[in-house]
C-alpha cells in the first residue's frame, strides 16, 4: 500500500501502454512519461514497439468469440501470461527497466462487447502485476458502463489533448479492426462527439484469409484488393446495414463486423470473384466513414487517419475521393505520437490519470450519465 500512495504522489511518471485491438494483427507497446494532468498534461513518449500478433494466439482468440466457459476461463490467464511475455520483450528490445516502470496500462483483448450493456476483455491483470512487479491499471471500459455509458470509444480522451488547439472542425478516423471516429468541433460550445463508424480492417483481414486459405491474413499494400472492382449492387445491399441508422452514442465490434459477417456475405453472393469482395469492402468502409460524417457532423474541414487501415493505399485514395484530397491525411506526429503508437499511448495516459484520479470518460462520447474515472488497479505490492 505505501508504494502505490508513493506513485499516486509522484509528480513525473513513467507508464507502459499495451493495446491489442480487434484487427488481431499486433501488440502495440508504448513507454511514456508523463507530467500534470487533465488538459494540460505533458505527455512524452519514450519508446514504442509493435509486435505481429502469432498466429497460434490469432487463431485462438478468433475462437475464443464463440468458445466455451472452460476456454473463455483459460484464455484469460493464458493471456495474462502472453501479454506479460511481450512486455519483458519490450523492456529488452529498448532497454529500459522494469523497476523504473510505475504502471502499466493494460487494455486487454476485447473478446466481446455488447453497446451500453456489457464488456469483456480478456488477460488476466494479476499475473503481469505479480510477474513484473509494477502496478497494472486495466479494464478501463467498465466504469463508464456503470456509469450507464457504452464503454467506447476511449481515445477520444488523449485525442482533445493532443488536438485543443487545431484551427476549424476537427474528425479522427482510426481504422483498427473496427473504425471509429473523434469529432472535435472548433465551437468552443459544441460537444465532443466520438462513435464506432463501422467496419474496417476485420472484414479486409478475414476476406484475405479466406481467399489464400490463411497463406496471406491481410492486404498488404493493397495487393490482392487492386486486382478487383467495386461491386456497386453488393455495395449499396452493404450500406443498408442497420448499425449505420442508430442515433448516438454507439459501438460496434467482430459480433457485428468480423468472421461471421465475412462468411454470410460470401455464401449470398457464390459468384463473386475473392478480389472483387475486397474491393468492395475497402469502398464498403469508406463510404461509411463518409456517410456517418454527413449524418453525424456539423462538416469536416480536416480528417486525419490512423491505425492499420491509414497504410492501405485504396483505403486512402477512396477517402480523397469521397472527401477532397486536401481534406484527407494520416494523422501527423504529434508530441512524438505516431499514428501507429496512438492507441498504445492513450491506454498509458489513461492509466496515468487513474492514479490522478481524474475522470477520462466523455459522457457526450459514450452517453454516461456522468463524469467517472477509468481502470481498475492491481498491485502486487
Amino acid at each position: 500500500m505505501q508504494e502505490l500512495i508513493r506513485i499516486t504522489k509522484k509528480k513525473i511518471r513513467r507508464i507502459i501502454g499495451v493495446m491489442s485491438g480487434t484487427s488481431l494483427d499486433g501488440i502495440d507497446i508504448a513507454l511514456v512519461r508523463f507530467e500534470g494532468k487533465g488538459i494540460d498534461t505533458d505527455i512524452r513518449p519514450m519508446g514504442f514497439r509493435s509486435y505481429p500478433m502469432p498466429d497460434y494466439w490469432k487463431q485462438r482468440i478468433q475462437k475464443a468469440f464463440k468458445a466455451d466457459t472452460a476456454e473463455i476461463c483459460k484464455i484469460n490467464y493464458d493471456l495474462g501470461w502472453f501479454f506479460s511475455e511481450q512486455i519483458q520483450q519490450f523492456c529488452k528490445d529498448t532497454e529500459f527497466k522494469l523497476q523504473e516502470i510505475d504502471a502499466i496500462g493494460f487494455h486487454g483483448q476485447t473478446l466481446y462487447h455488447v453497446h451500453q450493456h456489457s464488456t469483456l476483455q480478456s488477460g488476466e491483470a494479476e499475473i503481469p502485476a505479480q510477474t513484473l512487479k509494477t502496478l497494472v491499471i486495466h479494464d478501463f471500459r467498465s466504469g463508464d458502463i456503470a456509469a450507464g455509458g457504452s464503454g467506447a470509444p476511449l481515445v477520444p480522451y488523449l485525442d482533445r489533448i493532443l488536438f485543443q488547439d487545431e484551427p476549424g472542425n476537427t474528425a479522427l478516423q482510426n481504422l483498427g479492426g473496427i473504425g471509429n471516429l473523434t469529432y472535435l468541433p472548433k465551437s468552443g460550445d459544441k460537444e465532443i462527439l466520438a462513435f464506432d463508424t463501422g467496419p474496417a480492417n476485420a472484414i479486409l483481414n478475414e476476406t484475405v484469409e479466406l481467399m489464400t486459405n490463411r497463406e496471406s491474413n491481410f492486404d498488404k499494400d493493397g495487393q490482392f484488393s487492386k486486382e478487383g472492382a467495386v461491386r456497386s449492387d453488393l455495395l449499396q445491399q452493404l450500406l443498408q446495414n442497420d448499425y449505420f441508422c442508430k442515433s448516438l452514442p454507439k459501438s460496434t465490434g467482430r459480433e457485428d463486423f468480423g468472421k461471421e459477417f465475412v462468411e454470410s456475405v460470401v455464401a449470398s453472393n457464390p459468384d463473386l470473384r475473392f478480389p472483387d469482395l475486397l474491393r468492395t469492402f475497402i469502398a464498403f468502409i469508406t463510404q461509411s466513414i463518409f456517410n456517418a460524417c454527413e449524418r453525424y457532423l456539423d462538416g469536416v474541414d480536416k480528417l486525419y487517419i490512423s491505425g492499420g487501415g491509414a497504410h492501405h493505399p485504396l483505403i486512402m485514395e477512396d477517402l480523397e475521393q469521397l472527401f477532397g484530397k486536401n481534406r484527407v491525411g494520416r494523422f501527423e506526429n504529434r508530441r512524438g505520437i505516431t499514428m501507429d503508437s496512438k492507441e498504445a499511448v492513450a491506454f498509458a495516459l489513461l492509466a496515468h490519470e487513474r492514479l490522478n484520479n481524474v475522470p477520462t470518460n466523455i459522457p457526450s462520447v459514450t452517453g454516461a450519465s456522468r463524469l467517472t474515472t477509468l481502470g481498475k488497479i492491481t498491485s502486487p505490492y
